[in-house]
C-alpha cells in the first residue's frame, strides 16, 4: 500500500529493518533442514527395526508436519514480520509500517523532533545497523530498531529538518509577522497605561 503523501511532500528514504535479525533463525532453519532429511531418510529406509513397518507411512507424516511447523516459527514467521515491516522518512514525516494482514503504523512529524539519538551493540557497528531514538520532548521517547545504514538514515532526517519552513517548527503560525509601526506602538503604550490608572497599578 502506497503512502499517502501532502501537498509538497516527498518521500526521501523507504527501506525494510535490517536484515541481521534473520541470520540466527535462518542457520536454525538449515539445521532443521537437515535434521528433517536425515530423519526422513532413516524412516524411508527398507529394513526398518521389528515394529516399525506399520507405523512408518505415520511417522513420517508426522515427522514432516513437525518440521514444516518448526520452519514456520523459527524462521517463515520472522522473514514475514521483517519483509513487512517499512521505515519511510518524508520531507515532513517519520514513519513505521509493519505487518500484512494486520497493519500497524507510527507516525512522528518532523517538526516535533528535539533530539536524534542512535544506539548500537558491537555487532550493530560492524553491519552499520542500529536502533533510531526519537526525542519528542516531555520524557517521550520512540524508538525504531535495527534501522539499516542508521548514521546516513539519521543524516537524511536532519537535512529533512533543516529544509522544513521556519514556520512550519510553530505548528503553522507565522511567526514572521510585519513588525508594528510607532503609531501602532504608540496605542499599544497608551492602552497600557490606561489599564494601569484603571486597576491602581501604579
Amino acid at each position: 500500500m502506497r503512502i499517502r503523501l501532502e501537498p509538497g511532500e516527498r518521500v526521501v528514504v523507504r527501506t525494510r529493518p535490517h536484515p541481521r535479525r534473520l541470520l540466527v533463525p535462518f542457520c536454525v532453519a538449515l539445521l532443521i533442514l537437515a535434521g528433517a532429511g536425515y530423519g526422513l531418510g532413516w524412516f524411508s529406509r527398507s529394513q526398518l527395526p521389528l515394529g516399525w513397518e506399520q507405523w512408518g507411512p505415520a511417522v513420517v507424516i508426522g515427522f514432516l508436519i513437525f518440521a514444516l511447523l518448526l520452519l514456520f516459527r523459527i524462521f517463515l514467521r520472522p522473514l514475514m514480520r521483517w519483509a513487512g515491516t517499512r521505515y519511510i522518512l518524508t520531507s515532513r514525516r517519520l514513519i513505521r509500517r509493519a505487518g500484512f494482514t494486520r497493519r500497524s503504523e507510527r507516525e512522528v512529524r518532523l517538526t516535533g523532533i528535539f533530539q536524534i539519538i542512535i544506539e548500537q551493540n558491537l555487532t550493530e557497528r560492524f553491519t552499520g545497523g542500529g536502533t533510531l531514538i526519537v526525542d519528542l520532548g516531555r520524557d517521550r521517547m520512540l524508538s525504531f530498531a535495527e534501522v539499516p545504514q542508521v548514521h546516513t538514515f539519521k543524516q537524511y532526517m536532519v537535512a529533512a529538518i533543516s529544509d522544513l519552513p521556519l514556520t512550519a517548527m510553530f505548528d503553522g503560525v507565522d511567526m514572521e509577522a510585519d513588525p508594528m509601526d510607532g503609531t501602532e506602538d504608540d496605542a499599544w503604550n497608551r492602552s497600557g497605561d490606561e489599564r494601569e490608572q484603571r486597576h491602581g497599578w501604579n
